[in-house]
């Protein structure tokens, strides 16, 4: 289990009240820099590593940040954080996507899809989502114990 440390924990505070204050019909328009999250978390900009370029920080706590989000059953909040020149995410966004064993079947379009499934999820207002993954994600857990209880069960 993925505990998130109080840097973290602002970071998934600030994206998920994003997320949940987005327009569903334009997910992009709650996107923000790498820089713009930084400095909310940072405001002074005393951790040059989470407010300024190469981000040498900031991007492995949005790492686990997602990680935490797909444990529990909820897609990446990372989607809403991009680049400032391109408005997309960089390329370690689609592999922590593979790291953390999600379908990435076409790379080119993941991101948008994960972008539009944050927005739906967290715009929902609906704790029971919130609960619901959770449960999902424990019970799919479960039958993978179960399935390896089995296996060794029978090879016995």
């Amino acid at each position: 289990m993925i505990t998130l440390t109080s840097t973290e924990r602002n970071i998934h505070r600030v994206l998920s009240v994003r997320a949940r204050d987005a327009d569903i019909a334009k997910p992009r328009e709650a996107c923000l820099t790498y820089k713009e999250l930084g400095l909310l978390i940072d405001p002074e900009g005393l951790n040059t590593g989470m407010s300024r370029p190469p981000f040498r920080t900031l991007f492995p706590a949005l790492g686990r940040v997602s990680a935490y989000e797909v444990e529990h059953g909820r897609p990446m909040l990372s989607a809403l954080v991009v680049a400032q020149d391109s408005r997309v995410p960089g390329p370690g966004f689609v592999e922590l996507a593979r790291q953390l064993r999600l379908p990435v079947e076409n790379p080119e379009t993941y991101w948008e899809d994960e972008l539009r499934e944050v927005v739906r999820f967290w715009s929902a207002h609906d704790p029971v989502l919130l609960l619901d993954a959770a449960a999902d994600r424990l019970m799919t857990e479960l039958a993978e114990i179960k399935a390896a209880v089995r296996r060794i069960g029978g090879g016995a």
